[in-house]
């Protein structure tokens, strides 16, 4: 008797703190204060309910001084009461166990949320020694849903198992748990005959609050960290200027977002059909080999509809979902006010995963914002287009003065790409570099008749005046803010390696790295063409020619580049 009566005050207790606990992160005052009483008056009785004396032939066995909160591997004792200090998911299912306890052996303690969109149960925390695979629990065929669907308690007969090598049966009870407009269910598993249902009843009505409060944590905390990677997603596209590194980024969150093992982002072609910029997880043929016209499969029917769609039990519906292993799949428009753009694709390979409610809604939000990148980044590529196609259109004019130099300039801008790809410069560093190289010698169209000399050796005059040319552009290009990367490059094009260039002088890497890729560059393309004084020279011959000035005229890494270059190129050329 002293022992129940021990249990109901003990009980009484932790019924009070929770209910306390709940309360203030309900902010509900009533709740809180109800919770307040029932400690009080549970401490009370535990001072009146105190045993006098210990028979020694009748041991009692004491119940903890302190509450002890167990561990999530294994549950404590029947004797021990745990009584949780927050409403973290372990610690309050752990409770949930210990309080149990007293109805058999407890198996497992586990707290679920309800998935509406893909109609299954996740799991948001288990404790015990048999605790129950983290997969998605359908609603239909299984207690767990049974008790969500009837917002009624279901104690299910589950199996036949041996405990300690007696044979007893396995029963889970389960109560829908309801936060708001966030629906659960709290489970326990028990090895018994046949469960006390009032013990298992009467520890879940006491511990709901914190099991609400719970599922509610649990969801903010869900949508804290999908609105955190939006946001930052947000920030790092908007510094994003060209639409590959957009399609990039907005593939790699898509995955992380949503968990999955796969996933391509489609974009709209001129002809209307989708064709895959960026992928993961599929193989090389899918992605150069796809293309999907309106209305066509999953992606065609959201580029239609401008919907998403989620599909599941795709490996039993199609012979490419079994091909690429995928078991589940979520598509979702990239599109803004102004229309599609493309689709987004996301797979799932894991037995029974199913993208949730909040998944489809966070890849939603993360289309949107990849459609306003997009075309940011269209529009600054335009932009960029228009202005060098404006720089080409210049420096094509001013060829037109030297017949000797009329397509010189696109050779050594197309040779200069190509050696700083070799180097890999960063991109600006590229911008930078095909500018200098349209604009190198727009110096020389103030240099007149001097810069034109056919058929002699220039005079002392001349060449100062020629070595004046990168001067005079830099003062050009300074003019224009939006070139101001490209002046180094040009004013420095002459330097040597050893120091014995022009304009300064200067040596090594002292030298920008633009400059010295453009010296090589342009010296390649001078080489090769036809001037007055001599016929070009073969690639092989000027090749020649630079390399034997490596690491006197020009850097040798740069030289290396271009040897590398010219042995690719004529090796694809022999393919052809």
């Amino acid at each position: 008797m002293e022992r129940s009566t021990r249990t109901i005050v003990l009980i009484a207790g932790i019924s009070g703190a929770l209910l306390g606990a709940g309360g203030l992160l309900l902010d509900s005052s009533g709740l809180a204060w109800f919770g307040l009483v029932a400690c009080s008056l549970a401490a009370f009785g535990s001072v009146l309910w105190q045993p006098v004396a210990k028979s020694p032939t009748s041991p009692t066995t004491e119940l903890p001084k302190s509450k002890v909160v167990p561990s999530p591997e294994t549950l404590p004792e029947r004797q021990q009461v745990a009584a949780p200090a927050n409403v973290e998911p372990v610690d309050v299912v752990a409770a949930l166990g210990t309080a149990a306890s007293l109805s058999g052996d407890i198996l497992s303690a586990h707290l679920w949320l309800l998935d509406s969109a893909s109609k299954t149960l996740r799991l948001v925390a288990a404790v015990g020694p048999q605790r129950p695979s983290s997969e998605p629990v359908p609603m239909e065929g299984t207690a767990l849903g049974k008790a969500v669907a009837s917002g009624r308690a279901v104690l299910n007969r589950e199996a036949l198992m041996f405990v300690s090598g007696d044979q007893q049966t396995l029963w889970r009870y389960a109560v829908p748990i309801r936060a708001g407009e966030v629906t659960g269910v709290a489970a326990v598993d028990v090895a018994s005959d046949e469960p006390d249902k009032a013990v298992l009843t009467e520890a879940v009505s006491m511990l709901r609050a914190s099991l609400a409060g719970t599922l509610a944590l649990h969801v903010a905390r869900l949508e804290s960290a999908a609105a955190r990677t939006l946001l930052e997603t947000a920030g790092d596209l908007a510094r994003l200027v060209d639409a590959p590194s957009v399609v990039k980024l907005l593939l790699s969150r898509a995955l992380v977002l949503a968990g999955a093992q796969t996933g391509s982002v489609m974009l709209l072609d001129d002809d209307g059909t989708l064709s895959i910029s960026a992928s993961h997880g599929l193989p090389p043929g899918v992605v150069e080999n796809t293309k999907v016209s309106e209305g066509e499969g999953i992606a065609g029917w959201v580029l239609a509809t401008n919907k998403s769609l989620v599909v599941e039990d795709l490996h039993d519906k199609g012979a490419r979902a079994r091909r690429h292993g995928v078991r589940s799949a979520m598509a979702v428009p990239i599109a803004d006010d102004d229309g599609v753009l493309g689709v987004l694709n996301v797979g799932s390979r894991l037995f029974q995963a199913r993208f949730s409610a909040s998944h489809q809604t966070a890849l939603e939000a993360l289309g949107r914002i990849g459609a306003v990148a997009l075309r940011n980044a269209r529009a600054i590529e335009a932009s960029r287009t228009l202005y060098f196609d404006t720089l080409r259109a210049l420096s094509l004019a001013l060829e037109t003065k030297d017949p000797y130099s009329r397509g010189a300039t696109d050779r050594v801008l197309d040779l200069a790409s190509a050696l700083g790809i070799e180097m890999g410069l960063r991109e600006r560093e590229q911008s930078a570099l095909r500018v200098a190289a349209l604009l190198h010698d727009v110096g020389m169209a103030a240099l007149g008749d001097a810069a034109i000399v056919e058929n002699r050796p220039l005079t002392t005059v001349e060449w100062g005046m020629i070595q004046m040319h990168p001067v005079i552009a830099s003062d050009v290009l300074n003019q224009a803010p939006a070139l101001a990367d490209a002046v180094p490059i040009v004013y420095h094009h002459h330097e040597h390696y050893d120091g014995r260039g022009y304009v300064l002088g200067i040596s090594g890497e002292r030298i920008p790295i633009g400059a010295r890729v453009l010296a090589v560059a342009d010296a390649f393309v001078a080489l090769t063409s036809e001037r007055p004084y001599r016929p070009a020279l073969s690639e092989a011959q000027a090749l020649q020619e630079i390399t034997s000035k490596s690491g006197t005229q020009f850097d040798p890494e740069v030289v290396r580049a271009l040897e590398h270059f010219l042995g690719q190129s004529r090796k694809v050329a022999s393919e052809i």
